[in-house]
């Protein structure tokens, strides 16, 4: 007979968590789940997983040597079903977080309504640190000082990952591309996060901006490569379905792709 009090071998704890969550205007836009909204909340959700894994409740942690470390999305693919209105309905939200190898961790997030899947969520994330310029310009790879102990990614993530990979060894390549859109500055009160990095969902609201399609969004798959400082100017450049986002210096920071429902 198995000891009921035996713990668990590391190798095999998958981090899990299903919520309940009441849609309102937050949650939601004129075509159903919100973008910005389903992004930041499984944003914190996959923060607080891998908190879990490390067994601690604090959302704060350190590298080896005591800098702060961050969870930096380098990737996120969003799909989301044609639902129409769901003001006042209830949503299901599975998660689970699991390990792509060394500093990289991906989470799955599926939202359900009345027993129906009508959204999925993929997020990678790599562990890194500010250097001793403190520039969001230069962030670097980080290890924390303790491992999470995840089990491997499906093929999902596995597949986000090889696509995010190859695009930014594309993108790296690439001369700047011509500017098709006026320029943007972030505002630091609105687009950064907590710890002065512009947050991922502005990403995405930036890339929206750059195109008068008012359609729903079927699928929306993000590359990010590189961040902002305070005052710093992007530029958009928008071709068909897909968009690069660069500074001011032409460098990409972020490609993205989508489809829209009819």
């Amino acid at each position: 007979m198995l000891d009921a009090h035996a713990p668990a071998e590391p190798q095999d704890l998958m981090q899990t968590r299903s919520v309940q969550q009441l849609l309102g205007m937050q949650q939601l836009g004129p075509h159903g789940l919100s973008e910005q909204w389903a992004l930041g909340f499984c944003g914190d959700v996959h923060w607080g997983l891998i908190a879990q894994s490390f067994g601690q409740e604090s959302l704060c942690f350190q590298t080896r040597d005591g800098r702060p470390l961050y969870a930096a999305f380098c990737a996120t693919r969003l799909e989301l079903a044609l639902t129409g209105s769901l003001l006042g309905e209830s949503l299901t939200i599975q998660s689970d977080l699991t390990s792509l190898g060394g500093p990289k961790v991906g989470s799955r997030h599926v939202f359900i309504h009345r027993g129906q899947e009508i959204g999925r969520l993929l997020m990678l994330s790599i562990f890194v640190a500010h250097d001793e310029t403190g520039s969001n310009r230069r962030i670097t790879r980080a290890l924390p000082a303790q491992p999470c102990n995840l089990p491997p990614a499906g093929a999902e993530l596995r597949a986000l990952e090889k696509r995010a990979q190859h695009m930014s060894r594309d993108l790296r390549r690439r001369a700047a591309p011509p500017v098709t859109r006026a320029p943007l500055t972030p505002q630091f009160t609105l687009d950064f996060n907590a710890v002065g990095l512009l947050y991922f969902p502005s990403f995405s609201r930036i890339i929206e901006q750059s195109t008068a399609c008012t359609s729903p969004l079927r699928m929306r798959e993000v590359t990010y490569l590189g961040n902002l400082d305070p005052g710093d100017t992007v530029y958009t450049n928008r071709q068909g379905a897909e968009t690069l986002v660069t500074r001011g210096s032409g460098q990409i920071i972020a490609h993205a792709c989508e489809t829209r429902h009819e």
